[in-house]
């Protein structure tokens, strides 16, 4: 099983368990819009459930016209 943690980096906490990828990511984009303040402060922690070892990391680019 694989999977993807919502981690609040400033204190390490797990918010959430996501198995999707997809849908982790959009849990993450909507959490940031929401709520600005905890922009820079989630990540998503991907996962290998075999061993429960870390395997790295996922971050998001914003991109936004300058127009």
């Amino acid at each position: 099983m694989q999977g993807f943690l919502l981690v609040d980096d400033r204190d390490g906490r797990v918010l959430a368990e996501i198995v999707d990828p997809v849908e982790a990511f959009r849990v993450l984009d909507e959490l940031e819009q929401d709520y600005p303040e905890l922009g820079g402060t989630l990540c998503l922690v991907r996962f290998d459930g075999r061993k429960g070892s870390l395997i790295g990391t996922e971050t998001t680019t914003r991109v936004q016209p300058l127009t």
